[in-house]
């Protein structure tokens, strides 16, 4: 028997008539069911560290073996190595993400030097809206800051796709399409064979001779094209 409080531990049914006890409130493994993971702090992947007050440890755990994936759009980037980033000036805070190119980048208004494996870009002061934000570092006198290490990986990540004007959203299983409106925006059609063929109002067209314009429904009318 386990002496436990209430609400300290989680327990799975296994089987019919048959518990196991999957884990405690604090992350620790439980009797049979192995440890759990409550938020992404406990996680090694990416995370930062300060492996002096000068350097940060990138990635200490990536390996070929346990390579940290990143997924971008259709892409899965592998980090097979750790990375380290080194200061030696400047006060302020360093912004550790992935790039919309998949580099892993150290963004700052310090003086900051990457290793292989990381990138230092200048003049950042925010995750860029296209990145995958991993840590923020900061720093005081060109040491990083002992304390200074707040971890901002999430697993859980949306992005919002709104409509601007000249685009038509739809959203079925799933899956947002933008398209082109056609009331703001014309639309490119094969040359009309006649001057009534099929067309919705504002789509065109041309050749090397005329300049076509759908004015109404299955209405086009047509220009000639002159040099000068």
């Amino acid at each position: 028997m386990t002496n436990a409080t209430a609400g300290a531990n989680l327990y799975g049914c296994a089987a019919t008539n048959s518990w196991t006890l999957e884990g405690n409130g604090s992350g620790g493994g439980g009797g049979g069911g192995g440890s759990s993971v409550q938020n992404a702090s406990q996680l090694t992947d990416l995370a930062a560290s300060s492996s002096s007050s000068t350097t940060l440890l990138i990635g200490a755990t990536c390996s070929l073996a346990t390579p940290c994936n990143v997924r971008l759009g259709s892409v899965t980037l592998a980090f097979t190595g750790s990375t380290s980033a080194t200061i030696s000036g400047g006060t302020g805070t360093a912004f550790i993400y992935i790039d919309s190119s998949g580099n892993l980048t150290v963004g700052h208004n310090l003086t900051v030097v990457c290793s292989s494996g990381c990138v230092a870009v200048t003049g950042i002061t925010a995750f860029p809206s296209d990145s995958v934000p991993l840590f923020t570092w900061t720093a005081t006198n060109g040491t990083w800051d002992t304390a200074g290490g707040v971890d901002r990986r999430a697993f859980q990540s949306t992005t919002n796709v709104s409509a601007g004007t000249g685009l038509l959203g739809t959203t079925a299983n799933d899956r947002t399409t933008l398209s082109i409106d056609p009331t703001l925006v014309g639309i490119w059609a094969p040359v009309p064979a006649t001057s009534s063929s099929p067309c919705a109002q504002g789509t065109w067209s041309m050749n090397a001779s005329y300049y076509y314009v759908c004015v109404a429904t299955n209405s086009w009318l047509r220009v000639a094209l002159t040099t000068w």
